[in-house]
């Protein structure tokens, strides 16, 4: 029995015969729904740790200060996702509060944030230290705002991440013959690339473009060519010589080759000028890396000598996905097929040796959870560029360990870290239901679905009656960003299945016939309801072809 009333679509039990991919659907669904039941009980049980008086979350269960480049940038910004997809009362009332008082309290030089004690008593550090303000403002803009925006478009937090990148570039401290620098640190000004490349796509505002350039024009045109194409850790701009001569391929030290590469995607558009003067450089700094940074399986190592190329550190980048992103960015902008090649064998190797994903060796114990967040994300991203199926498998079998290590409290290990077990969770999930979810959310029912080709199949298990809409995700990369095509980047959340609003599209539910919606009524929500027990399949197929996106 089957009634559509009031624009509800109502699904009975009765159905005809499991099709294939069913089962496939199932596991999806169950996987799905434990992510995200286990990222909100990681907010919940951090939300009992605010601080009474000042609202702010702690560093870790024995360091109670909210600190910018851990609290705000690592814990927070997730607590915001899984509010905002599970409990929405929770991300208009609770997140806001703290967004509120993190920019009430926190705000020490312009818009730029500093470390704050609890209970009222000040700031960690007597005197302003301009440095660290800096590195912590850009941490909480490219871990933690920079993915909210990602997912969810133009928010309170989007305008706070400009409001602080705005104020970064007008305070940037150091200053080179090109013009001002925030920072003489790889990461810090990897960090500035990456928020401002996304922004200067946003807002195409002169004052972050100008900033961008500049930084870039350090790089690509005055510190690699001085550096054998590996960007030093640190430079010191008084002596024009690097400070600590060794490169970083793990995190803390890698985000400026994501950040190069990206300012050269947007200077493809924006700047084409720029872009020929620095693709030559880009593709040195891309051939180098790759030539000095892998070891005998095709997987960053730690760190490796500027000078020499030498490896310093051997073991491997836990975020070995990361520096892949630019890898393949170089493939998309040059075409050159060695640098998919590059991320393939990689892909390849991280099947073959699993503790590449979920290391369970005494490296793995001594980073904890945060490096298997590392590692799942980066194969996630590149997944959805190369599909493959051996390393989506071992990825399944990473997750179910990734969950058991969250204790029953719902805390995982009592760090900020913490906060990335939420995001971790909740990027798994949406791949599982091809970025597709339920509202409203209900632990009880579960959504999982199979892609094929540009058609996406659904499966709602209801273990309780279940009433709402199915929400779709839409094709961020341009509606939130209005970037030219959609590059693998750090700390996005990859676009699966995505709705076109002038799309026509191919709905159907069980066996019924197709009915025809746009995108733009899909957006809204497909209505449907599914009682106790019950199950509903779905089919969205576009009724003609869409369009081949610039960038993959």
């Amino acid at each position: 029995m089957r009634l559509i009333a009031s624009s509800l679509l109502w699904v009975s039990l009765a159905c005809p015969a499991t099709p294939d991919w069913i089962s496939q659907a199932d596991h999806n669904g169950r996987m799905a729904a434990e992510a995200l039941a286990r990222g909100r009980r990681v907010m919940h049980a951090w939300l009992k740790l605010a601080d009474p008086v000042t609202g702010l979350l702690p560093r870790t269960e024995t360091n109670p200060n909210w600190v910018v480049r851990d609290s705000a940038a690592d814990l927070y910004p997730f607590m915001v996702l899984a509010a905002y997809f599970t409990e929405p009362h929770l991300y208009a009332t609770s997140m806001h509060h703290i967004l509120r008082q993190e920019m009430l309290l926190t705000t020490r030089v312009g818009r730029l944030s500093d470390d704050l004690q609890p209970g009222g008593r000040g700031f960690v550090r007597p005197e302003l230290m301009m440095d660290e303000v800096i590195f912590g403002s850009s941490e909480y803009m490219k871990d933690g705002l920079l993915p909210i925006t990602e997912l969810l478009g133009e928010t309170p937090w989007y305008h706070r991440m400009l409001d602080i990148a705005t104020d970064m570039v007008a305070l940037a401290p150091y200053k080179w013959k090109g013009g001002p620098l925030p920072a003489q640190t790889a990461e810090i000004n990897g960090n500035a690339l990456q928020v401002l490349s996304r922004l200067g796509w946003k807002t195409r505002d002169q004052r972050l473009l100008d900033q961008l350039i500049t930084i870039a024009d350090f790089y690509f045109l005055h510190q690699l060519p001085a550096t054998n194409y590996l960007p030093a850790h640190e430079w010191d701009v008084k002596t024009d010589q690097p400070r600590r001569g060794v490169f970083v391929f793990s995190d803390h030290g890698n985000e400026i080759v994501g950040g190069l590469t990206e300012s050269y995607v947007l200077a493809k558009t924006l700047r084409p000028g720029k872009a020929k003067q620095w693709e030559a450089p880009l593709r040195k700094l891309l051939d180098r890396v790759l030539e000095v940074g892998r070891n005998t399986d095709g997987v960053w190592v730690h760190s490796v000598d500027v000078a020499t190329g030498k490896v310093v550190d051997q073991r491997h980048a836990h975020c070995w996905g990361y520096m892949f992103n630019a890898i393949y960015t170089g493939f998309l902008m040059t075409g050159d097929a060695r640098y998919k090649q590059a991320v393939v064998h990689a892909m390849d190797a991280v099947v073959q040796n699993t503790n590449y994903l979920f290391d369970e060796s005494g490296a793995g114990r001594k980073w904890g959870a945060n490096a298997y967040s590392d590692s799942i994300e980066g194969a996630l991203v590149l997944l959805n560029r190369i599909p493959h199926n051996r390393l989506e498998r071992a990825l399944d079998e990473a997750m179910k360990k990734y969950f058991l290590r969250q204790r029953d409290n719902g805390i995982v290990e009592y760090w900020y870290g913490d906060g990335n077990y939420i995001r971790t969770a909740m990027m798994y999930a949406f791949f599982k239901s091809q970025g597709a979810f339920l509202s409203p959310y209900d632990e009880r029912v579960q959504l999982g679905a199979v892609r094929e080709a540009s058609e996406v199949s659904l499966l709602i298990k209801a273990a309780a009656p279940w009433q709402g809409v199915v929400r779709f995700d839409i094709p961020r990369h341009r509606e939130h960003w209005n970037m030219a095509g959609n590059y693998p980047r750090l700390n996005e959340w990859p676009e699966w299945f995505t709705v076109e609003s002038g799309q026509r599209y191919e709905v159907a539910v069980n066996d019924d016939p197709p009915k025809s919606y746009f995108g733009f009524e899909l957006r809204k929500g497909l209505p449907l309801a599914v009682g106790g027990g019950e199950q509903a399949r779905l089919r969205i197929r576009p009724s003609q072809p869409k369009s081949a996106p610039l960038i993959r």
